[in-house]
């Protein structure tokens, strides 16, 4: 389905799928334990995050496999980020990333400090190093 062929509205109701889909993806996670990344982990994140802050949704999805790259190609990408801004106010910067493992994935955490408050980007890694998940999130969602 093209975004073409979403009735009007419907574009919003999608992204706002995608977006509860992410949210209750990252509930299906493991328990995890606090770990270090691989410091590429950490860099594809921090480098993702940027991309999306200065609107280059497309070089935001760089690195993520074929599944993530279906489910959030860049226009749906640049929607959740407007989404999650509309809820939580305007990015006004991120603190260090903060890294665990869950069940053979990296899951790198990038707290955020947004208009209204905190905020929280998190990326999931698979084993070869591609971005198997992204979400925005409020502070405090658990891995698991």
């Amino acid at each position: 389905m093209s975004a073409n062929d979403i009735a009007p509205g419907g574009k919003r109701r999608l992204v706002r799928a995608v977006a509860t889909l992410a949210l209750a993806a990252s509930a299906l996670l493991p328990a995890a334990g606090y770990a270090p990344a691989a410091p590429q982990d950490d860099a594809i994140a921090l480098q993702t995050l940027n991309d999306i802050v200065k609107g280059d949704y497309t070089a935001a999805t760089a690195h993520f496999d074929a599944t993530v790259r279906r489910q959030l190609p860049p226009e749906a990408l640049k929607q959740a980020w407007s989404n999650y801004q509309e809820q939580f106010g305007r990015y006004m910067s991120h603190q260090r990333p903060e890294d665990a493992k869950a069940d053979g994935f990296t899951v790198v955490s990038v707290p955020l400090r947004l208009e209204r408050g905190p905020g929280e980007f998190r990326v999931s890694f698979d084993n070869g190093g591609a971005v198997s998940g992204l979400f925005f999130l409020r502070p405090g969602v658990p891995l698991s």
